[in-house]
């Protein structure tokens, strides 16, 4: 799909997706999808989806050449799964097992278990430096590339204090634009969170219904680190300094409906 925008900015984005969806049957629903995408444009917002970009710059290094700008975009994520999942545990009242009611059906019945799941690529890094053409109206500079690969390798958890290589850029002097692209295809840190939670559903009375329900979000307590700092000659260039979700949290209600 091509957009523009009065001749000055464009766009392109396709995907693949693949979705799988069991409807409830036996206790049992399940939602799953999966996203094969690649998102390029040549237009650089006022903010930028990835979590943590240190740069944010609202205008083209060069208003000459906008050709110039083409990029992948700032919420381009190739790969993107996501998944729902809600199971009637098979016991009390109604359900094969232990179903003859009474005080054990209150024990045992009425339990449901849940997840929400998400995982996917970071978000592509824009790096800058300081601008040297502001005096030429440009809202920011880029660096050269110098054809040393910026990604270094290893763990995200190895790679918090070096995630980009320094010696894959050098500074674009006054009055020339840097020939980095805009967008690299290298990546701050993806994203995999899980959701749980368990619910359990009873009768107080014949027209009062209560759930009470404990839900653990990120419960696998796993760090998203935000994205490093991208501005070439800074004392953190490449460093992570901050997490981007919170740790995991756990909270208990009772929801009563009548």
């Amino acid at each position: 799909m091509l957009l523009n925008n009065s001749g000055t900015a464009s766009s392109i984005y396709y995907a693949f997706y693949f979705r799988a969806q069991r409807k409830f049957s036996d206790g049992l629903s399940l939602l799953a999808s999966y996203t094969w995408s690649r998102s390029e444009d040549n237009v650089f917002g006022t903010s930028t989806a990835g979590a943590g970009q240190v740069s944010s710059p609202s205008g083209p290094q060069n208003a000459y050449n906008l050709a110039g700008e083409w990029s992948l975009s700032t919420q381009d994520v190739p790969n993107r799964f996501t998944t729902a999942i809600t199971y009637e545990l098979p016991f009390g009242k109604g359900k094969p097992f232990l179903k003859n009611g009474g005080v054990l059906n209150y024990v045992v019945g009425g339990w449901s278990v849940n997840a929400v799941g998400i995982v996917q690529n970071g978000f592509p890094l824009a790096i800058t430096q300081q601008n040297n053409n502001s005096v030429i109206g440009a809202s920011y500079q880029r660096p050269n590339a110098t054809g040393i690969s910026p990604a270094t390798s290893g763990s995200t958890d190895s790679r918090v204090n070096d995630w980009l290589n320094a010696s894959a850029f050098s500074s674009a002097a006054a009055y020339t634009f840097g020939d980095t692209s805009r967008f690299l295809n290298v990546r701050g840190p993806g994203l995999f969170n899980w959701d749980f939670s368990v619910f359990k559903s009873f009768s107080v009375r014949e027209r009062i219904k209560a759930q009470f329900r404990a839900e653990a979000l990120n419960a696998t307590n796993t760090v998203q680190f935000s994205n490093p700092n991208t501005t070439l000659g800074s004392s953190t260039f490449g460093v992570i300094t901050s997490q981007a979700n919170l740790p995991r949290l756990l909270q208990l209600g009772i929801r009563a409906t009548f």
